[in-house]
């Protein structure tokens, strides 16, 4: 699928009516872009919750990237959020394929989204260093491509909709705020994928930690 205007017009819509919806839930600050994006981009962000989808919409409409997120196949079965994910032209994560279809998403011009840890990481794991052990593939998505990286850490979002829950918080009166915050790390050099995942998952902690710093959540 080769970015045309079209394809960028129509995600930007998307993210936009996302939007919409998720500011009846949630005040979510998102920092600018880093000034040295001027083009495709791998974005690696921390996941402690479904909300992440939610927050995506602000977010890439903010930072104004063709973005699309890599997502478990198996959340494109969900009722509520599979819709979503096929709207938001989402790739579905099964396997080492995720990673060719990403790879052929940053050749035709599209900026792709990973969160490396690979799930919604209970709290037991992420509460000592705020995030968990990233999963190799965004290492390998960044050695073998070449293409530069933004780490980038939310605070926040397991409030919104806590891990085990079947839907957010839907308090429109009371919304929850959420803070991202983001860093280029621009192309991330390393012998191995497990050294360049280590370095990008190096680069979200930073990002949480000063997400932290605005919502006030301590560790």
């Amino acid at each position: 699928m080769h970015l045309n205007d079209n394809d960028r017009q129509g995600l930007k819509k998307s993210f936009r009516n996302l939007t919409m919806f998720t500011s009846k839930l949630a005040e979510v600050e998102v920092e600018d872009v880093p000034t040295e994006i001027d083009g495709p981009a791998i974005y690696a962000c921390n996941h402690r919750s479904l909300s992440d989808l939610l927050i995506a919409g602000p977010t890439f409409l903010h930072w104004g990237q063709p973005i699309r997120s890599l997502v478990a196949a198996s959340y494109f079965e969900h009722r509520f959020i599979g819709p979503l994910l096929r709207y938001l032209k989402c790739i579905p994560v099964q396997g080492l394929e995720a990673i060719e279809q990403a790879t052929e998403a940053l050749y035709a011009g599209w900026s792709v989204a990973i969160m490396p840890e690979g799930r919604v990481v209970p709290r037991s794991e992420w509460m000592e260093e705020g995030v968990s052990r990233g999963h190799i593939g965004v290492g390998k998505l960044a050695l073998e491509t070449g293409f530069p990286v933004v780490a980038a850490g939310a605070s926040g979002s397991e409030l919104l909709w806590p891990r085990g829950k079947y839907l957010p918080f839907m308090k429109p009166w009371s919304r929850q705020k959420v803070v991202l915050r983001c860093e280029y790390l621009g192309v991330v050099g390393g012998e191995t994928p497990r050294d360049v995942t280590d370095q990008i998952m190096d680069g979200v902690k930073r990002c949480v930690e000063r997400a932290e710093s605005e919502t006030g959540f301590t560790r």
